[in-house]
C-alpha cells in the first residue's frame, strides 16, 4: 500500500520482514488487518502498525501501543 492510498487513521502500514526480537512494543500475529482492529477494542490497547509479511497462515503482525494489563 503506497503512502497516496492509506487511511489517515493513524495506524502505520508496511510490508516486509518483521523482526520479533527487535519489536519492544506489543504485538500478535493476525489473519487480516480487521482482526488487529478487533484485538485492539476487545483488548483496550490502541494498534499502531500493521506489518504485512505475506508469510502465511498469519501474514499480518499487529503493533500495540502499551499491554493489555496495564
Amino acid at each position: 500500500m503506497t503512502e497516496e492510498n492509506q487511511p489517515n487513521d493513524g495506524i502505520e502500514r508496511v510490508e516486509g520482514k518483521f523482526d520479533p526480537l527487535a519489536e519492544t512494543r506489543y504485538w500478535l500475529p493476525a489473519a487480516s488487518e480487521q482482526h488487529c482492529k478487533r484485538i485492539s477494542r476487545k483488548r483496550g490497547i490502541r494498534l499502531v502498525k500493521v506489518v504485512d509479511t505475506k508469510i502465511e497462515p498469519l501474514p499480518i503482525i499487529c503493533i500495540f501501543e502499551g499491554y493489555p494489563d496495564e
